[in-house]
Formats: C-alpha cells, structure tokens, sequence
C-alpha cells in the first residue's frame, strides 16, 4: 500500500492497523480506502464533517471512524495506559459515530508520529508504529487449485474486520467455495393477432446457488479455470443438477415475459375490447448453464455468523448453505 492510501500503519503482536487522516468523509474515500486494505483493520479519522449515512457505509466495510472528540479520548487513554503500564488494543475499540454538528480542523498533527505507541516493561509487546513506506507485507504460501472460480481478492483479517461490526466478537472465519449455476438467457417469440404483430424479446443473466436454489443478483469479477489459495479451504458440492436448473428457469422466463394485451375495436358507435395472453414457447428460449464456485468467508461470531464474498467484498444477503444462520 502506498502513503495515499493510509498515512499510519500501527503493527502489535501481527495485527495492523491502517490509519487514514482526513478532513471529510465521502463514499469514494471510504471505497477507495477499503478497497486498498491487504489486510487487518482500517482507521479513518474525520476532523471535519461527516453525514450519518456514510458513517454507517464505512462500518458495513469493516472500517472504524473516529471523530476529533474520540480522537482525543483515545490519545488520553494511550497516555493514561503508558504511565500505568498498561496495554490497550485498538482493533477492539468501538466504532464512534460522528456527530451531525460541524467539527473544528486540528490545527497540530505533531501527534501522528506517536498516538498509538504503547509502552511496555517489555520491548517484544511494544506497539510500533511505521510510515507506510517501510512496512512489507508478510510472504504466505500459495497453493493454485484447479477450480472454475472467481478470484480471493479479501483476506480473512479483512472479512473478519468487515464483519465485526454485526458480530461484536469473532471467534473464526472459514474459506469455502459455494457453487453456482451462472446462467445467460435470450428469447425471441412473434405472435400475429388480427392486423397486429406481437413481439416477445429479452435477455438475461444470473446465478443461482446450487447448494440451496436460491437466485442471487450480483457481479463477479472474471470467472477463472484456477484460483490461488493461502490457507485451509472447503469444496461445497452442489444439490441441484443442470437439468434441474434448465427446467426451473424455463418457467420463470416464460412468466416474467408473459404479457397481456388489450385490443379496441369500433363497431358503429360502441366499442369493444378484447385481452388476449401471449406467452413465449419454449422452443424460443435459449439457455447456456456452467457450474462456477464463488470463494466465501463465513465469519463466525458467539451465536451467529456473516457471509461475505471473497471475490468484492460485499456481505451476503442470503446464506450460502441451508444451515447458515444470520442476525
């Protein structure tokens, strides 16, 4: 990561922390912020404003958000821990949510070099603090597995940190690969009535879990004959079969493309209407299937767990397998 993107990185006992400075907080910093995390836990400072919504953006990507008033709590908290001798961990610290009021800009950043930099009786547990140019991210194992699958694009210290704000504390996260049907769809039907044509036409894509059936809408990255993995990993195997899948979807297309069509006529001075139902056949609808894998973290808390999707990031709305459960 370069100095851009994070202006601290504060490192104790393997965890990091990413710190961000700014004087406001918009989508596009949270993003771009986010996106840029290799691993551990993002800080963004706001010493200006901050609207409510992007606030909570920010802690749905795992992302903490100090005020000047937190900013200040914590610095005299660090010093407090200091003359007692004490430790405190930050990745543990709530997230605190700006307040709607205007917020004065600090005009002394001498503190930034120092603010998180505990001291300890011992020197292998003091906290220390780096400019961003001189930490190197830690060489791990890669293994290439022969899977037809979108990339892992987020580590399991990021998912962990994207999914503590709904969990609290987490005990775990797991890597599994969940499959899916993707599944692209085109269809073009012509119905003479009377003096009309009627025309039927449409396209589409999307996925559906092949653990559970259920429909998903969303993007993945470029879908891959292989995948690079670092760590311990489990193949989920699907429970529905193409045909399965080809038969199901048939029926939703010719539904969702069903239409109803009034016609008028004139005869003297009254007038008469009249609905006809045109539906496409099947024999109109072409359908191509593949069976791809998604990579999953499931992130479990104390009574609950999170889905997030390895390839973009996103928390999942719908679990992966039938036996998930979600807050």
């Amino acid at each position: 990561m370069d100095s851009s993107t994070a202006d601290l990185i504060a490192e104790k006992n393997g965890d990091k922390m990413y710190i961000k400075f700014g004087n406001g907080l918009d989508r596009y910093s949270i993003d771009d912020f986010s996106r840029h995390i290799p691993d551990g836990v993002g800080l963004f400072v706001v010493t200006g404003e901050a609207e409510q919504e992007t606030v909570a953006d920010a802690r749905r990507r795992g992302i903490m958000i100090w005020d000047r008033t937190e900013l200040a709590y914590q610095i005299g908290k660090a010093v407090l821990a200091d003359l007692e001798g004490e430790e405190i961990d930050l990745v543990e610290t709530e997230t605190a949510v700006p307040r709607e009021e205007n917020y004065i800009i600090a005009e002394d950043n001498t503190f930034q070099n120092n603010m998180f930099v505990t001291s300890t009786s011992s020197e292998q547990n003091q906290e220390v603090t780096q400019p961003v140019a001189s930490i190197k991210a830690e060489e791990a194992q890669v293994s290439e597995l022969n899977l037809k699958s979108s990339p892992i694009n987020i580590r399991k210290d990021k998912a962990i940190s994207i999914a503590r704000p709904q969990l609290g504390s987490v005990s775990d996260a797991e890597l599994k690969f969940v499959p899916f049907w993707k599944y692209v769809y085109s269809l073009h039907s012509e119905y003479q009535f009377k003096s009309k044509m009627i025309d039927i036409s449409g396209e589409g894509e999307g996925f559906i879990n092949a653990v559970n059936g259920n429909s998903e809408e969303f993007t993945l990255p470029e879908i891959r004959n292989s995948v690079q993995v670092e760590c311990e990993y489990e193949i989920r195997s699907p429970s529905t079969t193409d045909a399965e899948i080809r038969g199901d979807l048939l029926e939703k297309i010719i539904e969702e493309h069903t239409k109803d069509v009034k016609f008028g006529n004139t005869v003297g001075e009254a007038i008469i209407s009249e609905h006809k139902r045109f539906k496409p056949m099947k024999d109109d609808i072409t359908i191509r299937t593949e069976l791809v894998y998604v990579p999953v973290w499931e992130v479990k808390g104390k009574r609950n767990s999170v889905e997030i999707n390895a390839s973009t990031a996103e928390i999942l709305d719908n679990p992966s397998d039938s036996d998930v459960e979600f807050m």
